[in-house]
């Protein structure tokens, strides 16, 4: 057997080279700091990006054979070293959703995103859903169960290096469905998806001087709405910045003015599933009790990606503004 110290790292690194066929980087390197990028802690003793499930399964088998350890940078999540011998593999090339839509299935793979999956989704009528937690049914909101009672199968590579699929027959899958489980990496998952039920957004931006009025009549409408329903609400920039915005005819300068004198436009967000008139109606309940018309205001049929790709969109301007 292989012990750690028959290997150095220059060892370790022929080893890894002659099994693996993604990239290979070590602090040395003029690209490891980019390799590196995000993760905290300190450094990794070599970098495996890997190019495929493969690459992670013989990189975990030989660094239990040299006593080395593995972590593993995924989409979305942080990812700290803590201990030396570490080798850190980044799974960001592992980025495939694969899409059966007769089956209503996704296969995802553990570099991809959520705003991945649900554009693979969108264009055969399915989404997936969202939410990280099993409830009894009794508990769930609204019609569809929580994203982890839709899945199906995990792909697992072990700390020997083996690839295994766990499906609710393996004792280990509730526990890695609650993401409990150690009996080793998530490398992909398979999960069912649902027909894209009708959904209806609306953004509703109030300027300054109507927030407080617009604040108070919206947390009276949302404790009294039932449904399918999500609302949020939250203080913005000024309202004359919004690309939509329309002043109605008064003073730029007065507009700014009341953006400016230490308070902040307001923006209502409502997604509704059902029949538009509804929607219509109850929106239409909502700005009757706010009594104060917005200064932008934008209401239409929508998907799930569609949101997603929105809210991306909005963070990245905010940034953007932010750094300005």
């Amino acid at each position: 057997m292989i012990t750690a110290s028959l290997l150095s790292t220059t060892d370790l690194l022929v080893a890894l080279r002659a099994s693996i066929r993604g990239d290979l980087v070590t602090p040395a390197e003029p690209s490891f700091p980019a390799a590196t990028f995000g993760v905290g802690g300190r450094a990794p003793e070599l970098v495996v990006v890997a190019a495929d499930v493969t690459d992670v399964a013989r990189t975990i088998a030989l660094a239990g054979r040299t006593g080395r350890r593995v972590v593993a940078q995924v989409t979305g999540r942080p990812t700290v070293v803590t201990a030396a011998r570490t080798i850190l593999i980044v799974t960001r090339l592992l980025a495939t959703v694969r899409v059966d839509a007769d089956r209503k299935l996704a296969t995802v793979g553990i570099g991809a995103s959520w705003r991945q999956v649900l554009d693979a989704a969108e264009p055969f009528g399915l989404t997936a859903l969202s939410g990280a937690a099993t409830v009894p049914p009794a508990h769930r909101p609204g019609p569809y169960p929580f994203a982890a009672d839709r899945i199906r199968s995990f792909e697992v590579v072990t700390a020997t290096g083996e690839r295994r699929r766990v499906d609710a027959n393996e004792p280990d899958f509730a526990a890695l469905r609650r993401g409990q489980g150690t009996v080793g990496l998530v490398v992909g998952m398979t999960l069912e998806l649902v027909r894209h039920p009708l959904l209806v957004a609306a953004e509703l931006i109030f300027a300054a001087a109507d927030a407080p009025a617009a604040l108070a009549g919206w947390r009276q409408w949302a404790a009294t709405v039932s449904g399918p329903i999500v609302t949020a609400s939250r203080p913005g920039p000024a309202a004359q910045d919004h690309p939509d915005h329309d002043n109605h005819g008064a003073d730029d300068n007065q507009a700014h003015r009341q953006d400016t004198d230490g308070r902040s436009s307001l923006t209502i967000r409502v997604g509704q599933l059902g029949d538009p008139d509804r929607a219509g109606r109850r929106l239409a309940a909502l700005e009757e009790l706010i009594g104060a018309a917005p200064v932008a205001r934008r209401v239409g049929p929508t998907t799930m990606a569609a949101l997603v790709r929105g809210s991306a969109t909005r963070r990245a301007g905010s940034l953007a503004g932010r750094g300005a």
